[in-house]
């Protein structure tokens, strides 16, 4: 085997070498942008259930529909213990999203608008919400 070879499979290896570290790299970056969406996303989410935990206690909204707007957010903000899985988080957010959805119809938002402090809520719900969707 000539020289010529021995360089050629050297420079190959090297390059090769190169290309899977720039793949390295770039796969290290991808997974830390992926943690940060995945703790932004949370942040928001446990703002989302906050804010409807305290929407429910107000006193704004009829009781039947503070109770169940309360007992989904509490399950949302225990769903988000490390101890439950991203299946049991997700139902939890679902049935938050759902109760909110029909709890807060045309005549109970107006009525929580009456209510001191509940346009400020229900605006916060509101900002949370669209936060959620853009994390």
């Amino acid at each position: 085997m000539s020289w010529w070879w021995v360089v050629a499979a050297v420079i190959a290896i090297g390059l090769f070498g190169l290309y899977l570290s720039m793949t390295a790299g770039r796969l290290d970056a991808l997974h830390k942008r992926i943690d940060t969406s995945r703790l932004s996303l949370d942040a928001q989410l446990l703002r989302r259930s906050s804010v409807a935990l305290e929407l429910a206690t107000s006193g704004g909204l009829d009781p039947a529909g503070a109770i169940v707007v309360a007992e989904a957010a509490r399950d949302a903000r225990t769903a988000a213990d490390e101890d439950s899985s991203a299946t049991d988080r997700a139902d939890a957010e679902t049935a938050l999203t759902q109760a909110l959805s029909v709890t807060l119809d045309a005549e109970e938002v107006a009525e929580v608008r009456s209510a001191p402090g509940g346009s400020e809520l229900l605006a916060e719900l509101s900002a949370s919400a669209q936060r959620v969707q853009l994390s």
